[in-house]
């Protein structure tokens, strides 16, 4: 449980320099496109399963 919290801890703490933020903000925007272009898929998939 320490090694977690331990873990946690130095996670946070590089989250809090700038290159820890920029990183911060450049794996949200990853998986928000991530997220966004399984949604489309889903939505391409459902129409074409229509179509047929």
């Amino acid at each position: 449980m320490n090694r977690l919290r331990g873990y946690l801890r130095t996670l946070r703490a590089y989250g809090r320099t700038p290159k820890g933020a920029f990183d911060r903000r450049d794996y949200l925007r990853a998986a928000g496109m991530i997220l966004l272009t399984s949604i489309l898929a889903a939505a391409v998939a459902v129409v074409l399963y229509d179509l047929f």
